[in-house]
């Protein structure tokens, strides 16, 4: 424990700081978690615009864009379903996987 003295426009204010072991893990853990319990499957169809790759539902008219590039252009043209996380930012799906839908 320590004790802080400050001096703020004229007037002393005592502070005691009480150090806290182990909570930075715990958001941490929290948070990843959080994320997971937030993991939802998406079917729809990849398409390609520009550099990016969009799934799109025209029956739900909802389309998101896809971040991971790489397992999305295996899919291009074809109906899948995406399990991930959602970025209501940026309208983007985290992906997790990617896997053709029957």
């Amino acid at each position: 424990m320590k004790k802080i003295i400050l001096s703020v426009a004229g007037a002393f204010l005592a502070l005691t700081v009480v150090p806290q072991f182990g909570l930075a893990a715990a958001p941490r853990a929290a948070m990843q978690e959080q994320s997971q319990a937030q993991a939802k499957t998406f079917t729809g169809t990849v398409t390609k615009h520009g550099d990016n790759f969009v799934l799109s539902d025209p029956g739900n008219r909802t389309s998101y864009m896809l971040d991971d590039a790489r397992k999305a252009s295996q899919f291009e043209g074809k109906k899948v379903k995406v399990t991930g996380t959602v970025d209501t930012a940026s309208n983007t799906i985290h992906v997790e996987s990617i896997e053709e839908a029957a």
